[in-house]
């Protein structure tokens, strides 16, 4: 008895210091943009909730991470602008679907206080961004 008593204070302890995450859903079609924050704990990247906006508008405050698609033009290629206001770097992909089947993918490197751009295919109806993991200090 005495043992089961400890397992289940055990298990309530674990439950009470690591609470489930639920996954931050991040989609985008050209012309819109989403801040979201983004903090390294314990060598994991952990989300918080998006607000959405329009590309070039919308501005990261302090621990956000935006990132815009611009809107789409005559070319085959929309771009990906991502300014970081975090303390350490974050590094995503950027996933271009249309409809489930994947087109287009790339690999953002994040840089706290610069912009980052990059061109992902603008046939894409959604892009997802996904994979975060800490990016490297150069």
């Amino acid at each position: 008895m005495t043992l089961l008593v400890i397992l289940a204070a055990a298990a309530a302890a674990a439950a009470v210091a690591a609470p489930a995450l639920k996954p931050v859903k991040l989609d985008l079609k050209a012309g819109q943009a989403l801040a979201f924050s983004a903090r390294v704990v314990e060598g994991k990247v952990v989300l918080g909730a998006a607000r959405a906006g329009k590309f070039g508008e919308l501005q990261p405050n302090d621990g956000e991470i935006v990132v815009g698609l611009s809107p789409k033009d005559k070319t085959f290629y929309v771009n990906v602008v991502v300014t970081e206001k975090t303390t350490a770097p974050v590094d995503f992909l950027a996933t271009g679907f249309v409809g489930g089947t994947k087109i287009d993918e790339i690999f953002v490197h994040g840089k706290p206080g610069e912009p980052v751009s990059q061109r992902i295919g603008s046939t894409c109806w959604t892009v997802t961004l996904n994979g975060f993991e800490p990016g490297v200090v150069k």
